[in-house]
């Protein structure tokens, strides 16, 4: 935030540093001018509050003036006196709509108060208005969010680091809103289309993207069940049993595959990944050659789903024997490098050129070939191009094409696009949802790396990764990256609240509770730590000592309300009250990802004695916990990892 406000006394503070500056001036000129200096020396010690208050005696002077509006506005920020800079802002904006500060700090006054509705208007003008600073980007991102729109505010962080390719908080929040958009279409494919082959297809990817073969194994036969099945989930499975080393098996599943009308890309690669498993090296390198000439980008996206199909001594013996005079010489690209790092993820390898001369021709190349052939020959960068020129005209059979090619040579941006199509469309929504959340998932990945590589160390890195191990229930791993925080920047409120959420959920009460009470000593009202102190009082059965807590979390964030009326539930629950109870729950249910809620509300269904509405409760409880345990954040564990041991 200090880089946001310097931002802004910067641009207004020259433009008020002498009565010249404003035109026609009314009343004494020697008083304003005397007290513009006594607001610039009453800022530059960062008494914010004399500066203000300087300003303001300085605008009764010069009422019509907007800029002295505007920087009494900042001086009030900067000092915390809200309710003065909304008003100080709002007329400087009356009197001049087309200033850029107060439109912004408008906006990030509204955040600030938990009021991203109220927010929007101000941002969205301040973007127009200035489309070289991503600040309103950054603040548009923040309040999208706050409204749980992880796709808007996507859009507005990326905007953000195309203006500063080098912000990492930027890339920190465009990683988190494609996060938060994966868990949003997760909800959606588990509650709407549960029974859906794509919703069992996803669930068995992340059972796969785990690292939990077993359950994958199962949650891919399921999604192969008739009547209908998921597409490439033969060949899916067989990648699956690679990994478990049951080769056999794995030929078996490609080969069902290849009976489908699929011409799913993953059967050639794990048939040639088959092939060096059973130390059919030259075959398999051959068809390796083979597919990555033909599209390099595929190849380099989808490899790393067999990394563990191969032992290290099979690598280490495929490297080298890829790095063979003979065999390097004919390969147009550096394929030892491809096969390291994609079977050696911790390997740093050598970068690849994924687009050599004479190879992987766009459609633009020669007479415009069918996409669908382009497809099913396993040109899909081709493909890709030759569809997303037209995406807004696709017809319902090229939006299929388009989404597997786009996301196959991982231009997951077109994978995006296209699934927001595929969701317009009632019949073909769960596969939108499919598609985006695979998209947004490595989309999130990319942008959470870039924001390692700018600034690994930063408190709120170490925050973010904390909030994936936490989110993945790796509690150790969690607090000792908020503790890293909380090291780099004491007196960090998120770090430090962070923390103790973690501590409490590691029953670490005593040390939660005095790090919550510091924070609400330095702000009673903030509803966050007041919500924290909730927990721990409904944890420890002190439902009478919570209510009060409870009262206090009035501008909590809107993602967290739900947890607040769970809460409330909770309490009326012990009190007896069963049907207030059974209200709050149900505003609650947005924050159940795991079932719990929907099985505390079968059990109050039961208390009434309503058996029908206990009973599908339960039954949305067990879906809840079986299929989609962790979704959202299976793919930047690795990440987490990566990034922790910097």
């Amino acid at each position: 935030m200090n880089r946001m406000r310097n931002t802004g006394l910067c641009v207004l503070l020259a433009a008020v540093s002498t009565a010249a500056a404003w035109g026609a001036l009314t009343g004494d000129d020697e008083k304003l001018q005397s007290f513009l200096a006594a607001a610039q020396q009453a800022a530059a010690r960062k008494d914010f509050s004399a500066a203000g208050d300087a300003y303001r005696r300085a605008a009764k002077l010069s009422p019509q003036t907007a800029e002295l509006w505007a920087n009494m506005g900042l001086m009030y920020h900067e000092a915390g006196r809200s309710g003065d800079a909304i008003q100080s802002f709002k007329e400087a904006k009356r009197l001049n709509a087309s200033l850029y500060v107060p439109q912004l700090f408008l906006g990030i006054e509204y955040l600030q108060s938990q009021k991203p509705d109220v927010a929007l208007p101000f941002l969205r003008s301040a973007s127009r208005l200035n489309r070289a600073d991503p600040q309103p980007e950054l603040s548009l991102g923040k309040a999208y969010a706050m409204l749980n729109r992880g796709d808007r505010a996507a859009e507005s962080y990326l905007k953000a680091t195309e203006i500063a390719p080098n912000d990492g908080d930027a890339f920190i929040g465009l990683g988190t809103a494609y996060l938060q958009q994966v868990e949003y279409d997760a909800r959606a494919m588990t509650l709407t289309y549960g029974h859906s082959p794509y919703a069992t297809l996803r669930a068995a990817e992340t059972f796969a993207e785990e690292g939990k073969l077993v359950q994958a194994e199962t949650a891919f036969k399921t999604a192969l069940a008739p009547p209908s099945s998921a597409p490439c989930a033969h060949a899916e499975l067989g990648i699956i049993l690679l990994r478990q080393k049951k080769v056999a098996e794995a030929r078996e599943q490609f080969e069902l595959e290849q009976k489908t009308s699929s011409h799913c890309g993953f059967v050639p690669l794990g048939l040639a990944v088959a092939d060096l498993a059973q130390e059919q090296t030259e075959i398999g390198i051959k068809k390796i050659g083979s597919i990555v000439a033909v599209d390099p980008g595929f190849a380099q996206s989808s490899l790393p789903l067999f990394h563990d199909a191969l032992s290290e001594e099979q690598v280490k013996t495929l490297v080298e024997r890829i790095r063979a005079p003979e065999i390097s010489e004919s390969n147009p690209i550096d394929l030892s490098a491809l096969v390291e790092r994609a079977f050696s993820p911790d390997n740093a390898a050598t970068s690849v050129d994924l687009d050599p001369p004479g190879t992987n021709p766009t459609a633009a190349d020669g007479p415009k070939v069918d996409a669908r052939i382009l497809y099913s020959t396993g040109q899909y960068a081709a493909c890709d191009r030759s569809l997303k020129a037209g995406l807004k005209t696709l017809a319902s059979s090229q939006e299929h094409l388009l989404a597997s090619c786009s996301f196959y040579i991982g231009d997951f941006s077109t994978t995006v696009q296209v699934a927001a199509r595929l969701k317009a469309n009632r019949s073909t929504a769960v596969e939108g949802l499919y598609w985006e959340s695979k998209a947004d998932q490595n989309l999130a990945i990319n942008a959470l790396s870039r924001a390692a590589e700018i600034d690994p160390d930063s408190p709120r890195m170490h925050v973010l990764i904390g909030d994936v191990f936490r989110q993945k229930r790796r509690w150790g791993q969690a607090e000792e990256e908020y503790r890293k925080a909380v090291a780099l920047d004491p007196k960090s409120r998120s770090a430090r609240l962070s923390l103790a959420i973690v501590l409490f959920t590691e029953l670490k009460d005593d040390e939660a509770l005095k790090i919550d009470n510091s924070l609400l000593a330095e702000q009673t009202a903030d509803p966050e730590a007041n919500l924290l102190a909730a927990e721990i009082l409904v944890q420890e059965h002190e439902f009478e000592r919570a209510e009060p807590f409870l009262s206090r979390c009035q501008g909590l964030r809107a993602d967290l309300v739900p947890r607040l009326h769970v809460l409330f539930g909770q309490v009326d629950s012990a009190a007896g009250r069963t049907r207030e109870a059974i209200s709050e729950f149900k505003l609650g249910l947005a924050s159940d990802g795991d079932g719990s809620i929907h099985y505390q509300l079968a059990r109050l269904y039961q208390r009434t004695g309503d058996a029908t509405a206990a009973a599908e409760e339960i039954r949305i409880s067990k879906q809840l916990r079986e299929h989609w345990d962790n979704l959202a954040h299976v793919a930047v564990e690795q990440l987490a990892t990566d990034v922790s041991r910097q």
